[in-house]
């Protein structure tokens, strides 16, 4: 099949899968007399890999890795893969829980400022307490606290 087909049977542009040829994510196709480049039912097959793990997160020198010599994708390479990007999914998971509390924590105070009529900057409001927690949690992620007052402030 030529690229356009290739191209219409994955979703993938022609400049994208030219692309995957450069970076050896694909074998170069064989071409015709007339230069057209011809692939196979492997190189759809491959694509789709690709195209797949490409979209759960895996780098393009991850992907390349998944695949042994004569062009097969390796099972054990691929779970071991999929187990790193597990952990790599988990530790997003944490720190964008992290981020939610600490956004509603802030909105929260935020929503009591605007219902009390308080500055969130006068001594003794939930939201000066809150800079103290939020200045420890930054220390603790090496932010400083000038970097804490500033966001704060705004």
């Amino acid at each position: 099949m030529k690229i356009g087909e290739l191209a219409e049977k994955t979703g993938v542009a022609p400049s994208a899968i030219r692309f995957y040829e450069e970076e050896g994510l694909l074998q170069a196709p064989v071409r015709g007399a007339n230069g057209y480049r011809h692939y196979d039912d492997n190189a759809l097959k491959r694509l789709k890999i690709v195209v797949a793990v490409q979209k759960l997160g895996f780098s393009l020198e991850t992907i390349r890795g998944l695949f042994m010599h004569d062009g097969r994708c390796s099972k054990f390479r691929t779970m071991e893969q999929i187990d790193v990007r597990l952990d790599e999914v988990r530790r997003l998971e944490l720190e964008l829980a992290a981020q939610r509390g600490e956004l509603i924590a802030m909105r929260d105070m935020l929503e009591e400022s605007v219902r009390t009529g308080r500055d969130p900057s006068c001594p003794g409001t939930l939201q000066e307490n809150a800079a103290v927690q939020d200045a420890g949690r930054s220390a603790k992620a090496g932010v400083t606290k000038r970097d804490a007052d500033r966001l704060h402030a705004g």
